[in-house]
């Protein structure tokens, strides 16, 4: 991983962080299927190879990241060679005593670096120095490396939504305690 610094987004920050490619490409989606009786209900999902690698377009719009932020606990930034490089977008339900990762985007010339994972551990970090129990992460079923360093980092499948996001995709719920 290069060496990185993460801290607290800056105003400065916001437009470098709109400018980066939130898209990023797959070989692999995570297919959902539900089996329903009397007597039983199961859902399953299993990940799929694609016939080629595809594009996977950001579920939000890059403007309104930023300016949705009534229930945002704090945005993390990772910095490498003085300028930003990624970040995370973590809310939270005070009341509940769970934060939510919405959104983590690294810039695409440097993914598949482990600064994503650094941005995870730091929002780890932050949910225990602020006292919450609870840290989920949501992401697109078709973002197969979301998921796979959700279970990198310990976090355990907790749920699903239909029509989640704006582009009305379905959302993966994975959940860690931070204490």
């Amino acid at each position: 991983m290069p060496e990185i610094t993460i801290r607290s987004i800056e105003p400065e920050d916001v437009e470098s962080l709109q400018e980066f490619d939130h898209g990023y490409y797959t070989d692999f989606v995570w297919q959902m299927s539900l089996d329903l009786n009397n007597d039983r209900m199961r859902t399953t999902f299993q990940r799929v190879r694609l016939p080629r690698q595809v594009f996977v377009s950001y579920p939000r719009k890059r403007k309104l990241i930023f300016q949705e932020m009534d229930d945002v606990e704090a945005v993390l930034v990772a910095v490498f060679d003085g300028r930003p490089v990624g970040y995370v977008k973590i809310s939270s339900s005070k009341n509940l005593g769970v934060a939510r990762v919405s959104d983590i985007v690294v810039s695409s010339p440097i993914r598949r670096q482990g600064i994503a994972s650094g941005l995870m551990v730091a929002s780890m970090d932050l949910c225990t120095n602020r006292r919450f129990h609870t840290l989920i992460l949501e992401v697109q079923s078709k973002n197969d490396p979301a998921i796979r360093m959700a279970n990198k980092l310990g976090f355990n499948f907790c749920g699903f939504q239909d029509h989640y996001f704006p582009n009305q995709e379905l959302a993966l719920f994975f959940s860690r305690f931070t204490r």
